[in-house]
């Protein structure tokens, strides 16, 4: 095996043969495994960094640990508020549950099993890592933590320890990892300027995304699990931009096991993968061999994700009942069309029409037909699309995120932070649309930070925030207006900055955040009026979702008007594709002008020169050549 990656291997040929732009196809042999070896591979091994990447990365990663445990010390949801306290106890219940109980009886209501005290209500994955964590606390820790009935609402430090550092773990073996390696690819793969070195604004999009407060108040504050789901989501959605489609595939469906909630992103995947089947680059194939080649990819691509399937939800195959009670936990319709005061469509609606009235099989029937209306555009978009395009796929995941967290049924506030992970990977791409969603997101969710002690922490990491964003664009403050004090300019392209438009934008962004200053200061130091106990956060989720509205609104138009030819090569380009995706093995499609009246011979020797040191240990390389001519032939119009 040679180490090389597939951007090594096409930024060597870009320097030697002076092409202006690089594709990237990989196939799907190499599977999960190999992928995620890949992608730890460029993540942590710093000999293909120049040494500056490399210390920056461990700089992002050491202060993203740094402030997680820093949130890890304030307190929990729940926390001395018995008698169910909150998400803490539910995880850590779900622990007693699954090392006490056999498989069978995990989803089942029974004498030792209250379903009605924080019943298990997610997917098998979930399960499992819950088993593995009672496991190691009843083996390496204090076997009271999960004792059966007995640990409820246990709330000793050691066992607060013990449960923060789980996440930690998580984040520091997992999250953090896959989050750097997506943004970092994506950046690389799509950007419009992907040469840009880090010293020149690559690193803001990686720090902003490893910094992101949401994710850390939820997870490291409150306390879930969110960065399992996300890490493997990411994952998926890389592995498809790199077009190795069964092990995103695979990983999605991870992903989906872990939180049923992954259905915020399960569509643009199936539209994608689908479209994707039917995708052939060969010309020359009929219209019978296109369809006969699709068909084939889809029943592999079907195979794969029905295997997952059955491999995780084994143990209760064996009984339809079983299979039912699963299905019925994991989605309980009975719990009303949404928690507490969440910023979406449902809770403005609520203030004039009571909606808790509504029977609740019609109002999953109403959310249900609202969220197809708001997301199948975007879904039928890349379905339709000429060749798949991967910032389509990316826009679409993060409109139907959004439009499942305004319109669709059981919705809590934390769920926001399923749209905020698609606008995480947008950051090389939409950086100040990006930052401002971010930002509002994790703002919306302030009723139910203060409410679990870690208003104080919002506010810091926010800070924290802002300062990250004027840092990333300090190299262009002397073209700012003297108000911009983020230098939120250096965000937008330069033909719109110093434009009208520009100017427009960044007061926008401006009279948002002082909007929330506003709505914070009132809601933690005004008395509401008495018959309207909770006024500030109703308005405060009214004024987060009118944001989300207009950011659901703003990615649509993005996707729909303006990504169709971003992924179109110019005239001279390299395709690599890299066959099993673990760096010894490449097949490459040269055009270049270089081959202009030199034979077939000749044109391999320039490719073969252009790589010479790399061809000693790359033990299969095969490639076509084509002038620029050759190739408009070849690819059709």
């Amino acid at each position: 095996m040679s180490g090389y990656t597939e951007e090594y291997i096409r930024q060597k040929l870009v320097e030697k043969l002076e092409a202006t732009h690089v594709l990237s196809k990989r196939g799907d042999r190499g599977l999960v495994f190999c992928f995620c070896v890949s992608a730890a591979l460029e993540v942590f091994c710093w000999r293909k960094m120049d040494t500056g990447t490399g210390l920056l990365w461990i700089v992002i990663v050491a202060a993203g640990m740094f402030l997680r445990a820093t949130v890890s010390l304030h307190s929990y949801s729940g926390e001395n508020r018995p008698p169910m306290y909150g998400d803490f106890e539910a995880q850590r219940h779900w622990q007693e549950i699954t090392v006490n109980l056999p498989v069978g009886d995990w989803y089942r209501n029974t004498s030792e099993n209250d379903l009605l005290y924080w019943g298990l209500d997610y997917p098998p994955l979930t399960a499992y890592h819950s088993y593995a964590v009672g496991l190691w606390a009843r083996r390496w820790h204090n076997e009271s933590f999960v004792a059966l009935h007995t640990s409820r609402g246990i709330s000793t430090d050691e066992h607060k320890q013990f449960m923060r550092n789980t996440v930690l773990l998580v984040d520091a073996l997992l999250y953090l990892p896959a989050i750097l390696y997506a943004t970092c690819t994506i950046r690389k793969r799509l950007a419009n300027n992907p040469t840009k070195s880090h010293r020149e604004g690559e690193w803001h999009s990686a720090a902003l995304a490893v910094l992101f407060p949401g994710q850390i108040l939820i997870d490291n504050g409150h306390f879930q699990y969110n960065n399992v789901s996300l890490a493997l989501c990411a994952l998926a959605v890389v592995a498809i931009v790199e077009k190795r489609t069964l092990p995103g595939a695979v990983l999605f469906c991870l992903a989906l096991n872990y939180k049923q909630m992954e259905l915020y992103h399960a569509l643009p995947f199936f539209f994608y993968l689908l479209r994707d089947c039917f995708t052939v680059m060969d010309n020359s194939l009929t219209l019978g061999n296109r369809l006969v080649r699709g068909v084939r990819k889809l029943i592999v691509l079907g195979a794969t994700v029905l295997l997952t399937f059955i491999i995780l939800w084994l143990p209760w195959l064996g009984s339809l009942d079983a299979v039912g009670q699963l299905v019925h936990r994991i989605f309980p319709v009975a719990r009303g069309v949404f928690e507490d005061k969440v910023s979406n469509v449902w809770c403005v609606v609520n203030v004039f029409i009571k909606l808790r009235n509504v029977p609740n099989t019609t109002m999953a029937l109403v959310c249900l037909l609202s969220t197809l209306l708001a997301v199948l555009p975007s879904g039928l978009h890349l379905l339709l699309q000429k060749t798949p395009s991967c910032r389509s796929f990316l826009y679409s995941l993060t409109v139907t995120a959004l439009g499942f967290f305004l319109f669709s049924f059981q919705v809590h506030e934390k769920s926001i932070l399923l749209a905020t992970l698609p606008a995480i990977l947008l950051l090389p791409l939409e950086p100040l649309f990006s930052c401002w969603f971010l930002q509002v997101a994790t703002f919306s969710m302030m009723p139910l930070l203060h409410k679990d002690g870690l208003t104080g922490a919002f506010v810091g990491l926010t800070i924290i925030n802002l300062m990250l964003i004027r840092a990333a664009n300090e190299q262009t403050q002397g073209s700012q207006k003297s108000f911009d004090v983020l230098h939120l300019r250096g965000f937008l392209p330069k033909e719109t900055a110093n434009k009208s438009a520009g100017s427009a934008l960044v007061a926008l962004f401006y009279l948002s955040l002082l909007g929330q200053m506003v709505l914070l200061v009132a809601f933690l130091y005004l008395s509401p009026p008495t018959h309207l106990p909770f006024l500030y956060p109703l308005l405060i989720s009214a004024y987060s979702c009118g944001h989300f509205v207009v950011f659901y609104l703003y990615f649509n138009y993005r996707q729909l008007v303006g990504t169709d030819d971003k992924d179109k090569p110019p005239s001279n380009k390299i395709m690599v594709d890299e066959s099993d995706g673990c760096g010894g093995k490449f097949r490459v499609v040269v055009v270049s002008t270089q081959f202009q009246g030199k034979p077939l011979l000749a044109r391999h020797r320039l490719v073969n020169a252009a790589l010479e040191e790399e061809l000693k240990t790359i033990h299969a390389f095969s490639q076509k050549t084509y002038t620029p001519e050759q190739w408009a032939g070849e690819s059709g119009p």
